[in-house]
């Protein structure tokens, strides 16, 4: 593992963010894929789940809790470090608030008003969830850097130039979830 003062701020943040996907998506039902979650140096990465199936306002607001999850973990854990915010333009152009963004309006009802629920939602699940959500980034954060492999799920980093990455499985994700009363299962 690197010494804590080579990890950057936005590697540190990004440690959260994406168990912030995994957990959300675990207590929601969704199954993680094997590749569990990655996270590279400057803080990008992938947590890697199946989405809730059907074209229903059920399985929306579900995909867009999980979706949804990362910065809003980010920015809490952002606050009580006392660190800067990510950029306004990296947050609100990054494909999970672009995913969200789509799945709210088809959502039946007020775009504005289903909104605001489903944020009270999410931040009732990052309160309750919110020791697995910091035991997944303490595991993901702890990892030693590897070379960046190719994901069979298809995924996709965004920002290619980076070379190396830290890993968590989606099998050591389950185990760590369920030492926290969360029932996760992977499948392929």
């Amino acid at each position: 593992m690197k010494p804590p003062e080579t990890i950057s701020v936005n590697c540190e943040c990004g440690t959260h963010h994406e168990p912030a996907h995994i957990v959300i998506a675990a207590v929601q039902g969704l199954r993680l894929k094997p590749e569990g979650l990655m996270v590279d140096p400057s803080g990008w990465g992938l947590a890697c789940y199946h989405d809730a199936l059907g074209d229903t306002d059920p399985a929306r607001e579900r995909n867009i809790l999980a979706v949804l999850a990362g910065f809003a973990v980010e920015k809490r854990y952002q606050e009580e470090q006392r660190y800067s915010p990510r950029e306004y333009m990296d947050v609100t152009l990054n494909r999970d608030n672009v995913v969200a963004r789509t799945l709210l309006g088809r959502l039946a009802g007020d775009y504005g008003s289903n909104e605001s629920r489903l944020r009270k939602q999410l931040n009732g699940l990052i309160e309750k969830h919110w020791l697995a959500i910091d035991a997944l980034a303490s595991a993901l954060l702890g990892k030693n850097w590897e070379a960046i492999k190719p994901l069979k799920s298809g995924g996709q980093w965004s920002h290619p130039n980076e070379t190396m990455a830290k890993y968590v499985s989606g099998v050591e994700a389950v185990r760590i979830l369920m030492e926290h009363g969360i029932d996760a299962a992977v499948s392929e």
